[in-house]
């Protein structure tokens, strides 16, 4: 849910140019992990929240994706 309300934040901003043209609007894509849900250590916890960022991307970008829960052994 933070993720979530942080992308919609930064859609809300728009970044005046220097030139006075019209400002910038920004988007933003997030990849969201948990332990022990997504990951076993910190290493792999990165990773989880990487490979959900890089759905999220592929998934049509200005997206939060969370990480594929652990599978169990």
């Amino acid at each position: 849910q933070l993720a979530e309300r942080m992308r919609e934040a930064v859609e809300r901003l728009h970044v005046p140019v220097l030139n006075g043209g019209d400002p910038l609007k920004l988007r933003a894509s997030f990849g969201v992990a948990a332990m022990p849900e997504s990951a076993s250590t910190k290493d792999e916890l990165v990773a989880a929240a990487d490979a959900a960022l890089y759905r999220a991307k592929r998934g049509g970008r200005s997206r939060v994706e969370r990480a594929e829960p652990v599978r169990a052994a």
